[in-house]
């Protein structure tokens, strides 16, 4: 339990930071701000990548906190365009690191157990608790005033230092020597279909979460959509472990369609949120369950925060021009075909 506890609130913490600050790109923040974070998230998932299969994850875990704490402060008594840049860069590096570390060392945790899909989807959970705690932020700031956002950086600093002594590895077997070269050498195949699995999540995600900022909508409209995943993210982590994870998936890019037709309206927001739900509930459990143990924390991250980067940039962008349905499209199609040829992993036993 306190392995889950610190996975969770570790993950959460890294999440609010990137949200906060993606928010913030675009009505504060210059926009390029946004895109910055999502680069380095692909580096950050290869260095700690490197880190958590070839020393230990509990190392890896603990150096993203660290750094996280450590540069918040920085940014908070030195609020400049410089220190700004400095900060965004590091929470794609050390949130790059962060979520295939934790859902990592959660699945190798509950290995064994028959409902490991149901389990990984409440990690998963972090990322909505994060918006409504972004998006809260970002009322506030609307409230108070636009240099309100440095008081929120204090809690990212001193809950990212609580939660190391709960992180721990269970794993005793060393990894790869090289872990990217054996998983880009041995594995390519599958690091490209989790890639298109996941990037018509990203694209929906930052469309609905951040995108919708631009057109008006409040930030209680988003924290609206995404309670609703409170509910529909362990119910489809759920039902990944009694019909496949596949078959969840497909629910998703169904759902995602048909949202489309009605973004950016009030329902189609709530459409888009349980689409998400369904393409991300599943995928912590698709992802480390497919790629080898050796291997695992760096072909995770790294197919993780490669889709992010391409599904997660250039559809908030290009909706300012482009109808909903002509952008998100092409993702779906992606995803659709990615999913054919990937093996389902339910049952799956681990190493």
């Amino acid at each position: 339990m306190r392995q889950f506890i610190g996975a969770f609130l570790s993950t959460f913490l890294q999440w609010y930071a990137f949200f906060l600050f993606s928010q913030l790109s675009f009505f504060v923040f210059p926009i390029y701000i946004f895109v910055i974070g999502f680069i380095f998230r692909v580096i950050g998932g290869l260095f700690f990548g490197y880190i958590g299969d070839k020393i230990s994850r509990r190392t890896a875990l603990i150096s993203v906190n660290l750094i996280l704490s450590a540069f918040s402060l920085l940014l908070f008594f030195f609020p400049n365009k410089a220190s700004l840049v400095l900060y965004r860069v590091v929470q794609g590096l050390t949130l790059g690191g962060e979520w295939g570390g934790a859902s990592t060392v959660l699945i190798e945790t509950y290995s064994s157990s028959r409902y490991r899909g149901f389990i990984s989807s409440i990690i998963q959970l972090t990322v909505p608790i994060a918006i409504i705690f972004s998006s809260i932020s970002i009322f506030l700031v609307y409230e108070i005033g636009e240099e309100a956002w440095k008081i929120f950086l204090v809690p990212i600093s001193i809950l990212s230092l609580i939660t190391i002594p709960l992180l721990r590895d269970i794993s005793n077997v060393r990894g790869s020597s090289f872990p990217l070269v054996e998983a880009v050498k041995e594995d390519w195949r599958n690091i490209m279909k989790a890639i298109g699995i996941k990037i018509s999540e990203s694209a929906i995600f930052y469309v609905f979460t951040t995108y919708v900022f631009s057109t008006g909508k409040v930030a209680l409209l988003v924290s609206l959509a995404v309670i609703i995943q409170l509910f529909t993210m362990p119910f489809f982590g759920y039902l990944t472990d009694i019909i496949g994870r596949k078959k969840v998936v497909y629910l998703g890019v169904s759902l995602m369609v048909i949202s489309t037709f009605f973004f950016p309206n009030t329902i189609g927001e709530i459409i888009m949120s349980i689409s998400d739900s369904a393409l991300y509930a599943p995928q912590a459990s698709i992802f480390t369950e497919t790629f080898k143990k050796k291997y695992r924390y760096t072909a995770s991250s790294l197919s993780y925060q490669l889709a992010s980067l391409i599904g997660g940039v250039i559809p908030p962008i290009l909706l300012s021009d482009i109808k909903p349905l002509f952008v998100l499209i092409p993702y779906a199609i992606i995803t659709l075909i990615s999913l054919y040829f990937v093996q389902e992993t339910r049952g799956k036993k681990l190493e």
